[in-house]
């Protein structure tokens, strides 16, 4: 019977055709070095807020990731058979975005690298064993956020209360999505570390978490904890449901973990909810006195609380979107229909959204596809942590960077071919696109 899928093997055998010699000078023992290369590149361009043109930046992400298929491949052949469903999606998603940017140029630097470069680096990384891939990814992760960290903490004083601290990085929110980054990687390493006995690794990379962790919950980004909350409860349930013999008592600390951040969370948003009060309040006093321009605005404590409010303000982003979709797209990331009706002109605010900013951007086509295709993700991570969580301690990686994506992306426009979060949620999926999860590795070619 034949299977399903699609045969990425003359994908492998056209790259090996085009890179020629460069496979025999470059060594697999390097991809650890290329991918904090690659994610140390995007955690730079987050720090920065992208100063440069979006072309010359995925130019040299794109050789980037050029290293890191030519480091990654293995000595043996294989065939790797896609799964129809995943590749499908992809191409439809990132044809719809190419289609997009036909129409408004802007789009196209971002689509062209995820249309086309990252199905050969699925290709590459699937064909290789999962364990040492995602050990690499991993490590390439943490150690690339790591100097920025440290940078933050020996150059900018730490600061506690709003609006948060935000060290190096442009503003506090870039700072958190890469300590979401390296405390999810730092974990899952200090994990794998001590279910192989490797003690001291385990302590080195779970010290390396609680930095990241600390930091984040200094930057007082409420994504940022968000996503932190539930990836532990992803990660703990999951890890508890396939491994403990007696349960009971390891949920019930991860419930108090929980109750715990979420209760820090529900504190941080009403402070900086009653904190936007005040301020309103007070600039309509200012007003008034200087301006002699009624006082509209009721006073703090006898505002109620709104959608808006819980969400800064991107609730009314979010429902200017859906009113004004088209199947290709605008011009610009920033939504202009909300920048009128805010009347705030210097306010000129992208979706906060992933899947909102997508369809937004490129089209509600491209939306739902991005949709459809997170969500098929989650499935497959799913399954292949169930089916591998007894022979591998990493076996959870993509579970937990989809947890990562989704809950960041809720709140943030995180989808990007070389943001920080979304090159690290493409990177771990390469396992998920082969039609055959069960196998840690390709299916060998005979012969």
């Amino acid at each position: 019977m034949r299977k399903q899928g699609f045969d990425g093997t003359r994908v492998l055998n056209l790259y090996d055709r085009v890179t020629g010699i460069f496979n025999e000078i470059f060594d697999s023992r390097l991809l650890t070095a290329s991918l904090f290369a690659l994610i140390g590149y995007c955690v730079l361009f987050t720090q920065r807020k992208f100063p440069m043109r979006w072309m010359i930046f995925v130019l040299f992400g794109m050789i980037l990731l050029a290293f890191v298929t030519l480091t990654a491949r293995s000595d043996v052949k294989a065939r790797v058979r896609f799964h129809k469903g995943m590749a499908g999606l992809w191409f439809a998603l990132h044809g719809m975005m190419v289609i997009s940017g036909l129409f408004y140029q802007d789009w196209l630097s971002e689509s062209v690298p995820l249309l086309l470069c990252y199905p050969v680096v699925f290709s590459v990384l699937s064909s290789r064993d999962d364990e040492s891939t995602f050990r690499s990814i991993l490590k390439g992760a943490v150690f690339a956020v790591l100097p920025f960290v440290l940078w933050s903490y020996l150059t900018v004083p730490v600061t506690f209360g709003y609006p948060g601290y935000k060290g190096v990085f442009y503003d506090a929110n870039c700072l958190s999505m890469s300590c979401i980054v390296m405390t999810t990687a730092a974990a899952l390493l200090s994990y794998a570390s001590f279910m192989q006995k490797r003690m001291k690794s385990a302590a080195g990379y779970g010290a390396c978490a609680v930095l990241a962790a600390v930091t984040l919950a200094l930057t007082l980004s409420r994504s940022g904890l968000l996503a932190l909350a539930g990836v532990i409860a992803i990660l703990a349930v999951a890890i508890i449901a396939g491994m403990a013999k007696k349960p009971g008592r390891l949920l019930a600390v991860l419930a108090a973990v929980v109750l715990v951040l979420g209760t820090a969370g529900a504190k941080i948003t009403m402070d900086k909810v009653y904190e936007a009060y005040e301020e309103d309040y007070a600039l309509a006093v200012y007003n008034y006195e200087n301006y002699g321009q009624p006082i509209t605005v009721p006073r703090p404590e006898e505002r109620r609380l709104s959608m808006d409010d819980l969400t800064s303000d991107r609730w009314g982003i979010w429902m200017a979107i859906l009113d004004n979709l088209t199947w290709n797209g605008h011009e610009t990331s920033v939504v202009q229909e909300w920048v009128a009706q805010d009347g705030a002109g210097d306010r000129k605010f992208n979706a906060h959204n992933a899947f909102f900013g997508v369809a937004y951007n490129n089209g509600f086509i491209a939306g739902l596809l991005l949709v459809a295709y997170t969500a098929l993700a989650v499935v497959r991570s799913v399954q292949y942590y169930w089916m591998h969580r007894k022979a591998s301690a990493y076996a959870a990686t993509p579970l937990a960077f989809c947890a990562v994506f989704i809950l960041v992306g809720m709140f943030e426009s995180v989808y990007a071919p070389f943001s920080a979060i979304g090159c690290t949620y493409l990177l771990v999926q390469a396992p998920l696109w082969r039609a055959d999860l069960s196998r840690r590795t390709a299916e060998r070619i005979e012969g």
